[in-house]
């Protein structure tokens, strides 16, 4: 798991830092045209960090969304009448479109305590965020008083609010209920929990439990009983949200709490951190403790987490945002409580998904007057169609069709997109070879890995033993690991006994002395686990042996099956793996409805950094038909590192980069903001970058997408925007475009 969640700006400082939200500079890299916003951070790292329930959730999740679109998989009725897919025995993924769930919200102040490590400033407190000057600030959030009542009006109130964006995201289907705690003072300054001295966990998870001690600790002292307290936190565990039963039933108490928040007081080190700089937290969500899992926990449910007190109720789940944070930042990290990943660039790239997601920039939109990040914009259809929330015809391969489509932002009479079918294309992996023979065991190469390859070893009668194999790994050092572990108690509880990580450079021999369960009917694994970061080959294991008294116990070459392991996520490959994967394409109807208004005034760009670095000028995003490819060769949406390729990128129709007159690039959050196809010309927009103007005139309509070029849409001057295509000879065109956008009739044909 990376544990430095801020390494990535380390040395930043002030308003520089802004993730989606600051002020742009020109960096240039290696064999790539500088560009104007490498800036914000949140496009140089993930908000959303990994943690293996999670991990193996939203895997399970994607394997379900894929199986139903190829019609592999069915939803299906449990025993409570909700709807669940089955992705294998024992496994489950919640369906259930409609759904209404509590969250339970506290807000923190901070203490004056420091620690000697992340030292920093007392506090802050809340309302000490200063009013900003609004002549030369436009992007700040503000208000006279933060105070209980501003954050129940923001998260439940009858206006725009948190309540009634997942209600109308879902089209009705999800209700979001809850309570929001009054200000509670934690014994530490923020540097002691946001600090980039520390890890994250030694920041992040002490703050949770810190939040969760002091609101028990003001309940106790209003005089509530333990009886009162535990009644009041059982409204918010109703949901049994991994199945840790295994039973299909995801409505079931688990023992935590099922939507967790802790706001903190202060800015977020996102959007530069106000008075505390990089000593701010950070807004994210995560699991607190999860490597306590199997040691803490509700008695029946032992997954990690901290205690409310002494109620027996835990927080294990759970995401933190600042005290002006908007209304784009709650409902984007509540996006990751759902599963959902971050969809921009979380390695320092820049992709084109820009201000089309809630899940990339279009957490930051605003109403075009004071501030951004004060009104998000509406998921794309990949993130609704994993959610459940995404009404669409599809249409087959080879077989032409036209389709109605009605706003992507309703649901209605019409479907909100086309999905275009397209045959599976073949992902090759080059591996190593094998130590001997032509078989050998792999991890496989992906974020958020969490696999294991099992086997009984009995000692009986022995009074020594080792257990030795060759293996060849190729990890990002210090982040991803392959463990070997051993268990007593039938997998219960597991014990380390030798761990690795970075690049083995070859071929090694490691050996495990398991003298210490002679005597002993016992469990080994290879265990091999990756962050959410960047990832290699992963580990290669093979010719593993047993011996006990000079006695060779167990041979095992790889070349005779299983022969008694029980590879979950492992698999046995040769020198290369060659996998199906689906892809497919996604066709909507952006308008400037609903909360996708906001791209009609929300889009910003901060033109002025070099003299008011607080002031951006806003500019439409397109309305029209956004065609998304859905790619599922690649596990992420990272350009920098697979330009031209990514899980879930919108397809620019006019990929030719828009350059300031000394050739820096526009960034990839405003390149793609004529990205639509339709029939009506765009908008003239001008953009500035520290003072300069480069002006884009009108561009005359595009009406159809034509994907027989697979370069047609992907330019190697912006390697990082847009994508390259399938090249499937898959046209769709817009035949008739409504005037307010309700309706938009294409046509979907194919030349193949």
């Amino acid at each position: 798991m990376r544990s430095t969640m801020k390494r990535t700006i380390a040395g930043a400082t002030g308003a520089m830092l802004i993730a989606l939200a600051l002020a742009p500079t020109a960096t240039a890299v290696t064999a790539v045209t500088p560009q104007d916003d490498p800036a914000p951070s949140q496009a140089r790292k993930s908000d959303d960090l990994a943690h293996p329930l999670g991990d193996k959730e939203r895997s399970l999740r994607e394997t379900a969304v894929d199986k139903l679109v190829k019609g592999k998989a069915q939803v299906t009725t449990n025993k409570k009448g909700k709807k669940v897919v089955q992705v294998a025995k024992g496994q489950y993924v919640n369906y259930d479109v409609n759904r209404e769930e509590d969250i339970f919200t506290i807000l923190a102040e901070f203490g004056d305590k420091t620690s000697t490590t992340t030292g920093g400033t007392p506090g802050p407190l809340h309302n000490s965020i200063p009013q900003p000057d609004r002549s030369q600030d436009n992007s700040t959030i503000w208000a006279p008083n933060f105070d209980r009542a501003h954050y129940q009006d923001l998260m439940f109130g009858s206006g725009e609010s948190f309540k009634d964006f997942y209600l109308k995201q879902s089209n009705g289907r999800f209700l979001a209920k809850g309570d929001v705690s009054d200000w509670v003072k934690v014994p530490y300054n923020e540097a002691r929990y946001g600090s980039n001295k520390i890890s994250d966990a030694a920041g992040a998870w002490p703050f949770i439990q810190d939040s969760a001690n002091a609101w028990y600790a003001a309940q106790k002292a209003a005089g509530k009983t333990d009886a009162e307290i535990v009644a009041y936190l059982k409204q918010f565990d109703r949901i049994d949200r991994y199945d840790y039963d295994g039973d299909g039933d995801f409505n079931e108490p688990d023992g935590y709490i099922d939507h967790f928040q802790a706001i903190h007081a202060g800015e977020g080190e996102e959007a530069g951190g106000g008075a505390q700089g990089d000593d701010a937290i950070w807004s994210h969500r995560w699991y607190a403790y999860s490597n306590n899992a199997g040691k803490t926990g509700p008695a029946v449910n032992k997954a990690g987490g901290v205690q409310i007190g002494n109620t027996g109720i835990w927080i294990g789940d759970y995401t933190t945002e600042p005290e002006n944070g908007g209304l784009g930042v709650f409902t984007h990290e509540f996006g990751h409580d759902l599963g959902l990943p971050d969809l921009y660039d979380t390695q320092g790239g820049d992709n084109g998904t820009g201000f089309w997601t809630l899940m990339s920039a279009g957490s930051w939109l605003n109403d075009g007057t004071v501030d951004i990040g004060s009104k998000p914009g509406y998921m794309g259809p990949w993130e609704k169609l994993q959610l459940g929330w995404l009404d669409y015809q599809t249409v087959s391969y080879g077989q032409d069709g036209v389709v109605k489509l009605g706003p992507a932002s309703l649901a209605g009479k019409m479907p909100q997109a086309a999905l275009v079918s397209l045959p599976d294309k073949t992902r090759v992996t080059q591996l190593v070879a094998p130590h001997s023979g032509s078989k050998q065991w792999w991890s496989g190469a992906a974020d958020d890995l969490n696999v294991t390859l099992t086997r009984t070893v009995d000692l009986t009668g022995r009074s020594d033993a080792t257990l030795s194999a060759w293996v060849n790994y190729d990890t990002e050092a210090d982040y991803d690991y392959l463990y070997a572990e051993v268990s007593a108690d039938g997998g219960a509880t597991w014990s380390q006994v030798g761990s690795y990580s970075g690049k083995s450079n070859g071929w090694v021999q490691k050996s495990f002395d398991l003298s210490a369960y002679a005597g002993k009917q016992v469990t080994f694994r290879f265990r091999y686990a990756s962050d959410g970061g960047l990832h290699g080959l992963g580990a290669f294991i093979d010719d593993i042996t047993v011996t006990s008294g000079g006695t060779t116990i167990l041979s095992d070459d790889v070349e005779g099956g299983a022969n008694g392991w029980t590879a979950k996520g492992f698999t046995q490959v040769g020198a290369s793996s060659s996998e199906p994967v689906s892809h497919y394409y996604l066709a909507e109807n952006r308008t400037y409805t609903g909360y996708d208004r906001y791209l009609k005034t929300g889009p910003y760009n901060f033109g002025w950094a070099n003299t008011r670095p607080d002031w951006v000028e806003r500019f439409p995003y397109q309305d029209g038909m956004l065609v998304w490819y859905i790619n599922n060769e690649y596990s992420d949406n990272n350009t920098k590192a697979h330009p031209g390729g990514g899980q879930v990128l919108p397809v620019d129709a006019r990929p030719t980069p828009i350059r300031f007159p000394d050739g820096v690039l526009l960034g990839n959050r405003r390149q793609p903001f004529d990205a639509t196809f339709g029939l009506q010309a765009t908008d003239p927009v001008t953009f500035h970058r520290n003072g300069q103007a480069v002006s884009v005139p009108s561009q005359p309509a595009i009406p159809t997408f034509d994907d027989s070029d697979p370069n047609r849409y992907w330019s190697a001057a912006n390697p990082w925007g847009s994508t390259k295509v399938a090249g499937a000879g898959v046209k769709i065109t817009v035949n008739n475009q409504a005037k307010q956008g309700d309706q938009m009739n294409i046509h979907v044909s194919f030349t193949k």
